[in-house]
């Protein structure tokens, strides 16, 4: 394989990875306003039907009610972190303060 061919070959790989694709990412914001103007309509109608479920004790809709109104609970995270340290003894050595003085003088 020539050095022409093989460079052909990896520019071809590289173009099929990452960088931008057609859907790809978040919606640009006059977009997410278009899908909600859409959307405006029916939100009565939702409202309604969700109301009507809450009301026959549909447990799903109870959930996506009480999510939206009261909020989602804390969540308790919990973490226990195990391990032993090496054993080692540590000896602190305390000069003699009489011992000192006498080398001084």
């Amino acid at each position: 394989m020539t050095d022409q061919q093989l460079t052909s070959v990896i520019e071809q790989r590289k173009s099929k990875r990452g960088g931008e694709r057609e859907g790809a990412g978040r919606k640009r914001r006059m977009e997410e306003h278009e899908i909600i103007a859409k959307l405006q309509p029916f939100a009565n109608e939702a409202f309604a039907v969700l109301r009507k479920k809450v009301l026959e004790g549909d447990i799903k809709a109870l959930q996506i009610y009480m999510n939206y109104y009261v909020g989602l609970p804390t969540q308790k995270i919990e973490s226990k972190i195990e391990g032993q340290l090496n054993q080692v003894q540590i000896e602190v050595i305390k000069p003699n303060v009489q011992m000192l003085e006498e080398a001084t003088n």
